[in-house]
């Protein structure tokens, strides 16, 4: 058994002589395999990932989304303020060619972006509107609401004091407090009393209530306060008033008279005197 395997191992080595040695060139140094491998093995791990584009679809839908609400949010609550300051009286078209005036010391503000969706404004002073035929126009003031569809009306509105004159067409009139509400017709008139109640009168003198309109100002048993008021409004002038607050004023004067024309009138047909203490500003006992 022994020789047999003596035998074997001799018969390999002989056939292994028979093969020519190889020799292996190599173009690259160990210390240079080993240099690339610990690069390797010590640079940073990349890794990719995958974005569907269902993502970036909802992304994109996202952003139109936010935009689609940014500018209807404009639309809808951008505002517009129109104001006749004192001493001035101004007209201005509205985007459906409506058309207001501003008497002295009034304003109003509406949306002009969203005008033609909802023709509604809100008014503070005294206006005429002459309205184009369309869906319902809405006047809102503190004390009460004015709707129609095409007509011409006038809107007094200050303090505690609102009423409304139709001229053409039909008017509707709510009060903000009670919520009593009447329809008025040509030279028909309704006005809120202080404890908010609607009140309704035929045969309103109209030619008096569009009298500011051509610069004229006409009062019938008006308060003295009231016609001083608007003496302010209409001249951009001060009047400190120290007589009796209950004389009533009845008479009319013309927006070409300078202020202290106006006060010399008035106050000579109530029997009081004025003094001026400049030109803006006077003193009324």
């Amino acid at each position: 058994m022994k020789n047999s395997k003596l035998n074997m191992d001799l018969v390999i080595r002989n056939r292994a002589d028979q093969f020519p040695e190889i020799e292996l060139e190599y173009s690259v140094s160990k210390e240079k395999v080993w240099e690339n491998l610990l690069f390797k093995l010590d640079a940073p791990k990349v890794h990719h990932r995958t974005i569907s584009l269902t993502h970036y679809f909802r992304i994109a839908a996202a952003a139109s989304l936010l935009l689609l609400f940014s500018v209807t949010g404009f639309l809808r609550f951008y505002s517009k303020n129109v104001m006749a300051p004192a001493g001035q009286h101004i007209s201005f078209s509205l985007p459906d060619g409506s058309t207001v005036q501003l008497n002295a010391k009034s304003e109003f503000s509406f949306h002009p972006y969203w005008f033609a969706i909802s023709r509604t404004l809100k008014l503070e002073g005294e206006g005429f509107f002459e309205v184009k035929k369309g869906k319902d126009f809405k006047v809102v003031s503190r004390l009460g609401e004015t709707s129609v569809l095409g007509t011409s009306f006038n809107i007094f509105s200050r303090n505690n004091e609102y009423n409304v004159t139709c001229f053409t067409g039909k008017v509707r009139v709510v009060s903000a407090q009670s919520n009593e509400r009447v329809l008025l017709n040509p030279n028909e008139k309704a006005y809120i009393t202080k404890d908010g109640f609607l009140r309704f009168a035929q045969d309103a003198d109209a030619r008096t209530v569009k009298s500011w309109r051509d610069n004229m100002f006409v009062f019938t048993g008006s308060p003295i306060i009231s016609v001083l008021e608007e003496v302010e409004r209409q001249y951009n002038i001060k009047i400190h008033y120290l007589a009796n607050p209950g004389l009533t004023y009845t008479g009319n004067f013309s927006r070409s008279m300078s202020g202290k024309q106006v006060l010399d009138l008035v106050c000579t047909s109530l029997g009081i005197k004025f003094d001026a203490k400049s030109d803006t500003e006077f003193l009324v006992n």
